[in-house]
């Protein structure tokens, strides 16, 4: 095989890899990738979900297996393209109709008939029945407005109360 043809073989071979990312510079929206043994690349831009009007900031972390795409074949030019679920980081969901995003102990889940927001163990629902809070206090404009506040003013036998404080 001449060095010519050895070296288009190479290049197709490389212009869609799969790696690891290694590290990130989420200033430079940028990262770097391992395909394994020894071998990283360059710092490569990572795509985005939308970035225009509508911008979506989804940095990839470490761990995570992606594709790089090079269309030369020389994975320093190429950018990190789509992650994938696997072992050690699996789906958070196996919902068919779900958007999920889950960042650390924060989910924001949409489903076809409702929007939940959850941090650690406070959980907000939003559905056509109404709006539902479980977990933790509800506060307006630094009032607690949740089930156990108390209002000033309460007449015995009923009435109309003061601001709840």
């Amino acid at each position: 095989m001449s060095f010519q043809a050895g070296e288009s073989a190479r290049r197709s071979a490389s212009m869609v890899r799969v790696g690891r990312i290694v590290s990130v510079d989420p200033g430079a929206a940028r990262a770097k990738v391992t395909f394994g043994a020894e071998t990283e690349s360059a710092d490569l831009p990572f795509m985005a979900m939308r970035a225009g009007a509508a911008r979506i900031w989804a940095p990839p972390t470490v761990g995570e297996q992606v594709w790089v795409l090079a269309e030369s074949g020389e994975t320093a030019q190429g950018v990190i393209l789509g992650a994938a679920f696997q072992d050690d980081i699996p789906a958070p969901s196996g919902a068919g109709e779900a958007v999920e995003v889950h960042l650390g102990e924060a989910s924001f889940i949409i489903e076809p008939e409702s929007i939940v927001l959850r941090v650690g163990g406070v959980s907000v629902t939003v559905s056509a029945s109404g709006l539902s809070v479980e977990g933790g206090s509800v506060t307006h404009n630094q009032s607690n407005i949740g089930d156990d506040h108390l209002h000033s003013g309460v007449q015995p036998g009923g009435g109309n109360t003061g601001e709840p404080i």
